[in-house]
């Protein structure tokens, strides 16, 4: 669902293709051109690398350049361009960015710095004639970050980005994705846990799938006690919706330009899962009122397991979702379906 504290996550390192087309329909809103576009955090191994899969699958069309703190990386396609720059150096980040059109922030960066290194290479970006820029979200809505207390600073970046699209300097957006859908692949057969993790190294959240008894914790919904809904995307998605935002001819105009590869009911995802990992699934519902006491016992220094607790209180007021306006507006990309994402990393070998 979010991008999470810890290390190896922002990037991919083996690109999966579906057994399905990417591309299909030629969006009405969309004007092909070619663009340059620097990607901050680039190399890491999940939304870094899906986004540089995505932009070099356009076959020329999209140039993507690294953003890096770092001169080398050997993890890096040789026929990528690095650009190594200090995010505390507003010269640096100009320098950078003086021929690029659009540039994306997938950083994640735990402490104050991550809102420092964002509204720098914001300024920079508009100093430099950048057209646009997206800070570092993929995430859930500004509405679901008011409830998570690690999540704020992308508020704080947030309400940067919009004053300068108000004030006519950038355009941009910010982009939504839901949960990882690749939560659902840890587990799964190792022949092909690789290609289903896309990158990503943490552990569990919500789905339990491992092991001999698996579980899956479920927030009910404040307002009747039913089970809430969520939207999950599969990492190697993201970048492709993201290439075909930056194809839309129609400016972001600082809007929150949601994606899904799947809106679905934790009943219906459940279902699905028991399907394909051949176990029953024990189901743990969970009320708003006892993830509020629970809050109350986890130390604020435990990050990742407070993080939890306030997402998962935000799902109980249907948080999880919000608008996927890029699949409306890019019917090209064809998202992976968890039903889809199970048979391909569940069965076989």
């Amino acid at each position: 669902m979010q991008q999470r504290l810890g290390s190896g996550r922002e990037g991919l390192p083996v690109l999966h293709t579906p057994p399905f087309p990417a591309i299909l329909l030629l969006p009405l809103k969309t004007k092909f051109k070619m663009v340059k576009v620097a990607i901050a955090g680039g190399s890491s191994p999940t939304l870094g690398e899906s986004l540089v899969s995505a932009l070099l699958s356009t076959n020329g069309r999209h140039t993507p350049i690294i953003l890096s703190r770092q001169s080398d990386n050997t993890r890096i396609s040789s026929n990528v361009e690095i650009r190594q720059v200090d995010y505390t150096s507003h010269t640096s980040l100009v320098n950078a960015l003086r021929d690029i059109d659009v540039v994306i922030s997938v950083l994640l960066i735990p402490g104050p710095e991550f809102i420092t290194y964002q509204i720098n290479l914001l300024h920079a970006a508009e100093e430099a004639g950048c057209r646009r820029f997206a800070p570092s979200e993929f995430a859930l809505s500004s509405e679901a970050h008011e409830k998570v207390d690690i999540l704020s600073a992308k508020l704080t970046t947030w309400d940067a980005v919009r004053s300068s699209v108000e004030r006519g300097k950038i355009d941009a957006a910010r982009f939504p994705c839901g949960m990882f859908m690749n939560y659902l692949g840890i587990g799964c057969p190792p022949s092909k846990r690789k290609d289903a993790l896309a990158g990503f190294s943490e552990g569990p959240y919500l789905f339990h799938l491992e092991g001999d008894n698996p579980w899956v914790e479920v927030p009910l919904k404040e307002d009747d006690g039913q089970f809430s809904s969520l939207i999950m995307t599969n990492i190697r998605d993201i970048g492709k919706f993201i290439t075909a935002a930056i194809d839309l001819e129609e400016p972001w105009s600082g809007r929150e330009l949601g994606m899904a590869g799947e809106t679905i009911n934790f009943r219906d995802a459940i279902a699905i899962c028991e399907q394909y990992i051949g176990k029953k699934i024990e189901v743990r519902p969970v009320t708003k009122a006892q993830l509020s006491e629970k809050l109350q016992e986890v130390p604020k220094n435990n990050f990742i397991e407070y993080m939890e607790c306030q997402l998962s209180i935000a799902g109980t007021e249907e948080l999880f979702l919000f608008e996927a306006t890029l699949n409306k507006l890019c019917p090209q990309v064809r998202p992976m379906t968890i039903t889809e994402f199970m048979q391909t990393f569940w069965t076989g070998l």
